[in-house]
């Protein structure tokens, strides 16, 4: 008796379904209750320097430049799925390292594996959302999705940083950097239920083609490559959250557990500027949309930079705000003239060049904030001004012109 060959029908893919599950990796994966105490751990558990802390952020972003569009090439070579899961485990071990670290070359490899994680999802997340969309035709939702992703993420940082203070709170610093690889395996577990959006155009490109592919496509179209360096621009002024925001909380003498509290304004401004970042493109435009992103960043930076006080505190959420309202606008930009085959390859370039610059800003901002904090928001502002301005106007030279 001889077996029937199977006729089993793959099952189609839902885009719905399995943005919905992206949602869910990306909600548990970015809980990082650690970073709601990072700096101060550094500074005050291991004894670092804020200057030392802004080398080693350097180091960090370094080791990001050399892994972003690697791993965005993996990315598409090999699977969107399969790329997530590897960074996942990648900066779980990294973080784990980290909390344990008891001596600086343990701290510096541990930067190591943290960074080089990133870089899995970094860029893919977003190329993710686009593909599972293109399968049924739905790109033109890309911004509004985006704009959900960013708010969703926001709100999980927001929480975690709420349980990282309060458990470094009410034990010590090195258990709330350790919670930070709790969510590490659940995350894990929600992206094997995912599946890899189909892909139009056939055949994948060999690792060696794709990139060869991808900067090519940014060769041939200025406006993108203007697009993403504004991008690389506004992330210049990161270090104000990433660096100086627990500096800022100490020198107005915030205690510990509340830190996690007092980001949550921050995280309800970036929640804000994500999701309305789609409806403020379709009220004013594009080009009008990036421009108020560049204003409002500059212009909190001015607040942070002049008033001395806590209440200096309210600069915070409108900084996050006009940040989060250009991430879906220039990202959708972006996609939207990339072909899917080189799509996580290209936007893998914005945050490599975000590890660029930041990896300057943040040194920059922890030398000057060592000695005066007001100023190195002040630097952060002239080089948004300078950086940003520069690059968005060379943007809408070429966008006009294509």
């Amino acid at each position: 008796m001889t077996s029937m060959p199977s006729t089993a029908v793959p099952r189609p893919f839902r885009a719905t379904r399995n943005v919905r599950l992206l949602f869910a990796f990306m909600a548990v994966g970015r809980l990082q209750p650690h970073l709601a105490v990072w700096v101060v751990y550094l500074t005050d558990y291991r004894d670092l320097s804020l200057a030392q802390v802004g080398l080693m952020e350097t180091f960090f972003q370094v080791v990001k430049m050399v892994g972003q569009v690697p791993t965005g090439a993996f990315a598409d070579r090999y699977g969107r799925r399969l790329t997530f899961i590897v960074g996942m485990a990648i900066e779980g071990a990294g973080i784990l390292l980290f909390g344990l670290a008891s001596n600086f070359p343990l701290l510096v490899l541990s930067y190591a594996l943290w960074a080089f994680g990133l870089t899995f999802w970094q860029g893919n997340e977003n190329a993710y959302i686009y593909d599972a969309l293109a399968a049924e035709d739905r790109e033109r939702e890309y911004p509004s999705q985006a704009g959900r992703l960013l708010a969703i993420t926001a709100t999980a940082g927001m929480f975690g940083s709420i349980v990282g203070s309060a458990v470094a709170s009410q034990t010590n610093l090195m258990w709330g950097i350790l919670a930070g690889a709790v969510p590490v395996i659940p995350s894990m577990l929600v992206a094997l239920a995912m599946r890899e959006p189909p892909r139009k155009g056939g055949v994948r490109p060999s690792y060696v083609a794709t990139l060869r592919g991808a900067f090519g496509a940014l060769r041939a179209r200025a406006a993108v490559r203007w697009a993403i360096l504004f991008e690389v621009a506004l992330a210049s002024s990161r270090p104000a959250n990433a660096i100086l925001f627990q500096p800022f909380l100490a020198r107005h003498e915030v205690p510990v557990a509340w830190f996690g509290v007092a980001v949550v304004p921050i995280f309800v401004g970036a929640i804000v500027g994500s999701i309305g970042s789609a409806r403020v493109v379709q009220t004013f435009g594009i080009q009008r949309t990036f421009a108020l992103s560049l204003v409002g960043s500059i212009a909190s930076l001015v607040v942070l930079a002049t008033v001395d006080s806590i209440w200096a505190l309210a600069a915070y959420p409108l900084f996050m705000a006009s940040l989060s309202l250009g991430g879906p606008a220039l990202s959708g930009y972006v996609n939207t003239r990339t072909e899917s085959a080189l799509r996580a390859t290209v936007l893998s370039v914005a945050p490599l060049g975000i590890a660029v610059v930041f990896s300057m800003t943040a040194a920059g901002a922890g030398i000057i904030g060592d000695a005066h904090l007001l100023e190195a928001y002040a630097a952060l502002a002239a080089t948004l001004a300078i950086l940003g301005g520069g690059a968005y106007t060379m943007w809408l030279r070429a966008d006009r012109g294509e």
